[in-house]
Protein backbone atom coordinates (compact mmCIF):
# COMPACT_ATOMS: atom_id res chain seq x y z
CA UNK A 1 0.00 0.00 0.00
CA UNK A 2 2.35 2.32 0.74
CA UNK A 3 3.95 2.14 -2.82
CA UNK A 4 0.60 4.02 -4.25
CA UNK A 5 1.32 7.55 -3.99
CA UNK A 6 -2.37 9.23 -4.41
CA UNK A 7 -1.16 13.10 -4.78
CA UNK A 8 -3.65 15.89 -4.13
CA UNK A 9 -6.62 16.33 -6.18
CA UNK A 10 -9.78 15.12 -7.72
CA UNK A 11 -8.95 11.59 -8.65
CA UNK A 12 -11.16 11.07 -11.92
CA UNK A 13 -10.81 8.24 -14.52
CA UNK A 14 -7.37 9.19 -15.67
CA UNK A 15 -5.51 9.96 -12.70
CA UNK A 16 -6.94 6.04 -11.80
CA UNK A 17 -5.46 5.05 -14.91
CA UNK A 18 -2.09 6.66 -13.95
CA UNK A 19 -2.33 4.79 -10.54
CA UNK A 20 -3.10 1.64 -12.37
CA UNK A 21 -0.04 1.98 -14.76
CA UNK A 22 2.15 3.47 -11.64
CA UNK A 23 1.39 0.54 -9.12
CA UNK A 24 0.56 -2.37 -11.33
CA UNK A 25 -0.90 -4.10 -8.83
CA UNK A 26 -3.05 -1.62 -7.28
CA UNK A 27 -6.38 -3.42 -9.52
CA UNK A 28 -5.72 -6.82 -7.77
CA UNK A 29 -4.90 -5.35 -3.92
CA UNK A 30 -6.81 -2.06 -3.70
CA UNK A 31 -10.06 -3.87 -1.76
CA UNK A 32 -7.33 -4.99 0.86
CA UNK A 33 -5.66 -1.34 0.67
CA UNK A 34 -9.18 -0.16 1.59
CA UNK A 35 -9.81 -2.53 4.07
CA UNK A 36 -6.32 -1.54 5.80
CA UNK A 37 -7.49 1.89 5.68
CA UNK A 38 -10.73 1.51 6.94
CA UNK A 39 -9.06 -0.82 9.98
CA UNK A 40 -6.65 1.20 10.95
CA UNK A 41 -9.21 4.62 11.03
CA UNK A 42 -7.29 6.41 7.75
CA UNK A 43 -10.15 7.92 6.56
CA UNK A 44 -8.05 10.27 4.01
CA UNK A 45 -6.31 7.44 2.82
CA UNK A 46 -9.32 5.35 2.75
CA UNK A 47 -10.90 8.12 0.60
CA UNK A 48 -8.51 8.69 -1.98
CA UNK A 49 -8.35 4.30 -2.17
CA UNK A 50 -11.85 4.96 -3.10
CA UNK A 51 -11.89 7.47 -5.39
CA UNK A 52 -9.24 5.31 -7.36
CA UNK A 53 -10.66 2.34 -7.05
CA UNK A 54 -14.44 3.66 -8.72
CA UNK A 55 -12.70 3.90 -11.58
CA UNK A 56 -11.26 0.56 -11.79
CA UNK A 57 -13.96 -1.26 -10.88
CA UNK A 58 -13.10 -3.98 -8.45
CA UNK A 59 -15.62 -6.34 -7.02
CA UNK A 60 -16.74 -6.15 -3.87
CA UNK A 61 -16.12 -2.21 -3.84
CA UNK A 62 -19.88 -1.40 -2.76
CA UNK A 63 -19.82 -3.40 0.47
CA UNK A 64 -16.67 -2.09 1.79
CA UNK A 65 -17.98 1.66 1.45
CA UNK A 66 -21.37 0.89 2.20
CA UNK A 67 -19.77 -0.48 5.78
CA UNK A 68 -17.80 2.41 6.15
CA UNK A 69 -21.20 4.43 6.07
CA UNK A 70 -22.99 2.34 7.89
CA UNK A 71 -20.38 2.97 10.93
CA UNK A 72 -21.36 6.63 11.27
CA UNK A 73 -17.25 6.61 12.04
CA UNK A 74 -16.21 10.22 12.69
CA UNK A 75 -14.17 11.67 10.46
CA UNK A 76 -15.22 10.28 7.18
CA UNK A 77 -16.70 12.25 4.28
CA UNK A 78 -19.77 11.13 3.98
CA UNK A 79 -20.84 12.68 1.23
CA UNK A 80 -18.34 11.52 -0.99
CA UNK A 81 -18.93 8.01 0.04
CA UNK A 82 -22.33 8.50 -0.36
CA UNK A 83 -21.90 9.67 -4.14
CA UNK A 84 -19.29 7.06 -4.68
CA UNK A 85 -22.39 4.16 -3.61
CA UNK A 86 -24.72 5.73 -6.11
CA UNK A 87 -22.45 5.85 -8.69
CA UNK A 88 -21.73 2.17 -7.81
CA UNK A 89 -24.90 1.46 -7.64
CA UNK A 90 -24.10 -0.64 -4.42
CA UNK A 91 -27.44 -2.25 -3.15
CA UNK A 92 -25.90 -2.50 -0.11
CA UNK A 93 -25.60 0.95 0.43
CA UNK A 94 -29.50 1.56 0.77
CA UNK A 95 -30.51 1.00 4.30
CA UNK A 96 -27.10 2.85 5.69
CA UNK A 97 -27.99 5.99 3.17
CA UNK A 98 -31.64 5.63 4.70
CA UNK A 99 -30.48 5.58 7.94
CA UNK A 100 -28.00 8.46 6.97
CA UNK A 101 -31.31 10.49 5.43
CA UNK A 102 -33.44 9.87 8.85
CA UNK A 103 -30.02 11.38 11.05
CA UNK A 104 -29.54 14.48 9.06
CA UNK A 105 -32.88 15.38 7.72
CA UNK A 106 -33.76 18.12 10.63
CA UNK A 107 -30.10 19.76 10.66
CA UNK A 108 -29.06 19.38 7.16
CA UNK A 109 -31.54 22.60 6.11
CA UNK A 110 -31.73 24.62 4.83
CA UNK A 111 -30.57 23.59 1.46
CA UNK A 112 -30.18 20.05 2.44
CA UNK A 113 -27.41 19.30 0.22
CA UNK A 114 -26.13 15.83 2.33
CA UNK A 115 -29.65 14.95 2.22
CA UNK A 116 -30.17 15.48 -1.84
CA UNK A 117 -26.78 13.67 -2.61
CA UNK A 118 -28.06 10.89 -0.72
CA UNK A 119 -31.67 10.76 -2.28
CA UNK A 120 -29.54 11.08 -5.61
CA UNK A 121 -27.97 8.04 -5.28
CA UNK A 122 -31.10 6.02 -3.78
CA UNK A 123 -31.85 7.29 -7.67
CA UNK A 124 -28.97 5.85 -8.86
CA UNK A 125 -28.75 3.14 -6.90
CA UNK A 126 -32.91 2.28 -8.88
CA UNK A 127 -33.72 -1.06 -6.60
CA UNK A 128 -37.26 -1.74 -5.59
CA UNK A 129 -35.95 -1.45 -2.12
CA UNK A 130 -34.17 2.34 -3.08
CA UNK A 131 -37.47 3.14 -5.06
CA UNK A 132 -39.41 2.40 -1.82
CA UNK A 133 -37.64 3.96 0.52
CA UNK A 134 -37.62 7.65 -2.15
CA UNK A 135 -41.40 7.02 -1.97
CA UNK A 136 -41.76 7.05 1.55
CA UNK A 137 -39.72 9.88 2.01
CA UNK A 138 -41.99 11.59 -1.43
CA UNK A 139 -45.29 10.67 0.50
CA UNK A 140 -44.12 11.30 4.19
CA UNK A 141 -45.81 13.82 6.18
CA UNK A 142 -44.43 16.98 6.12
CA UNK A 143 -43.46 16.98 9.89
CA UNK A 144 -41.43 13.74 9.29
CA UNK A 145 -39.52 14.92 5.78
CA UNK A 146 -38.97 18.67 4.95
CA UNK A 147 -40.64 20.13 1.88
CA UNK A 148 -37.62 20.00 0.01
CA UNK A 149 -36.62 16.60 0.38
CA UNK A 150 -40.14 15.45 -0.29
CA UNK A 151 -39.83 16.99 -3.61
CA UNK A 152 -36.49 15.55 -4.67
CA UNK A 153 -37.51 12.07 -3.32
CA UNK A 154 -40.76 12.63 -5.72
CA UNK A 155 -38.72 14.22 -8.83
CA UNK A 156 -35.90 11.35 -8.33
CA UNK A 157 -39.12 8.86 -8.68
CA UNK A 158 -40.35 10.99 -11.49
CA UNK A 159 -43.46 10.95 -9.09
CA UNK A 160 -43.62 14.92 -8.53
CA UNK A 161 -47.02 15.79 -10.80
CA UNK A 162 -49.00 12.77 -9.72
CA UNK A 163 -48.47 13.66 -6.38
CA UNK A 164 -50.11 17.53 -7.23
CA UNK A 165 -46.32 19.21 -5.49
CA UNK A 166 -45.59 22.65 -6.78
CA UNK A 167 -41.40 23.16 -7.20
CA UNK A 168 -41.63 26.69 -6.28
CA UNK A 169 -43.37 25.36 -3.10
CA UNK A 170 -41.56 22.94 -2.28
CA UNK A 171 -38.47 24.50 -2.64
CA UNK A 172 -39.17 27.39 -0.52
CA UNK A 173 -39.45 30.16 -3.50
CA UNK A 174 -43.04 30.78 -3.76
Amino acid sequence: MDALVLGQGYVDEVKAAEVAVEVPESPSRILDWLRIARDSRDWRRLERLAAVALHLHPDGLGPILAAVVASRAPGVNMEDLVDMLGELRAVEAVQPIGALLRERKDVDGPFYSFCVKGIQALGEIGTPEAHELLRGIAVGQPQEWPAPLRWHAAEELGIEDELGFNEDQMLGDG
